[in-house]
Order: C-alpha cells, then structure tokens, then sequence
C-alpha cells in the first residue's frame, strides 16, 4: 500500500502566518479533543472571571448584584422581562455544562494516557470512550436544562428598583 505524502512547505514568518498553520487539520478525533479540551478550559475561565465579578456585587454593591441576578432571569433595567435575554443565559449555561462536562471526562482520558504505563495503547479507545460518557451526560442533562423555558416564569419578578419596598411588584409577563 502506497502513500502519497505532501511536498514540505518553506518556513513563514509571521504570526498570522504561523497562526494559520498550526489550524490545519493533522488527523483525527485525538486533534479535535485536544482542542475541544483547551477551549473548554478557556470556556471555565471566562466563567469564573464572571462569577467571581457578579459575586463580588454582594458585598460592593447588593443593589447591582440583585439587577445583576435579575438580567440573568431575564429581566432587563426598566424591569421588563425579555424571553430572548433569559434563553441566552439558560443556553450559556447549557454551555458551560457542556465545558465542565467535557474538560472533567476528558482530564480523567488524559490522566489515563500519561498515568498507565499501557494507556498510550488505548488511546483511541480511551478518547472514543470519552467522546461517548461525554455525549451521553448532555443527551440526558440538555432536555432538564432546557425544559424551564417552554413557558415564561410564572412568578413574580421584583426589579432592582422595587427590591427594598414592601410594595408588591407586578407580574411581569413576555410581550410575545
């Protein structure tokens, strides 16, 4: 069996360049879950600069944070609700799962290649394995996650503004 193999290309100079090269695609589902495994961990990241921001209203401001809360929920500054801001969030959780998820079962992948001495071995094994729990966890968790915005929230909804009176706020339902 014969194999036709690439000219070498010359040395680029130049970032973009460079940037460009290391996109091509080399081979196979090992690749695409090293990059899966650095975007996911990026994906964290940016979670948690978030949170500890949106944490740290509590004790610098409790009134930004309750607005902050309530944008999450859906509710925008003058208090109305907007269901494609709350489908946004609910989908960028969706996200991050989908990030703790993979970046979780596939560190227990990595560990299994670098840990046991015969783990190099089943590699492809190991990574279609993690490819497999990973897919199966959000087939199952997607549907919870997403099942709460098939109607509006039916509660009531206080806005930043209204949060110290004692006066009851209105319902605030989607303008469809």
């Amino acid at each position: 069996m014969s194999q036709t193999l690439h000219a070498p290309q010359p040395y680029q100079s130049g970032r973009l360049a460079r940037i460009i090269d290391g996109l091509r695609y080399g081979g196979g589902v090992g690749q695409w879950s090293w990059l899966a495994y650095r975007l996911s961990g990026l994906g964290i990241l940016f979670f948690l600069v978030i949170h500890i921001t949106d944490t740290f209203f509590v004790v610098f401001a409790p009134d930004w944070y309750d607005h902050t809360v309530a944008i999450y929920g859906g509710v925008w500054f003058n208090g109305q609700y907007y269901w494609p801001l709350r489908w946004a969030f609910r989908v960028g959780e969706l996200g991050l799962i989908a990030a703790v998820v993979f970046h979780a079962v596939n560190g227990v992948g990595v560990i299994l290649y670098d840990l046991w001495p015969r783990g190099s071995l089943y590699k492809k094994s190991i990574t279609w394995t993690v490819q497999v729990v990973f897919w199966t966890i959000m087939l199952i968790s997607t549907p919870i996650v997403l099942y709460p915005l098939r109607k509006a929230p039916d509660d009531q909804v206080k806005s930043p503004a209204h949060a110290g009176s004692s006066v009851e706020p209105a319902l605030i339902s989607p303008s469809r």
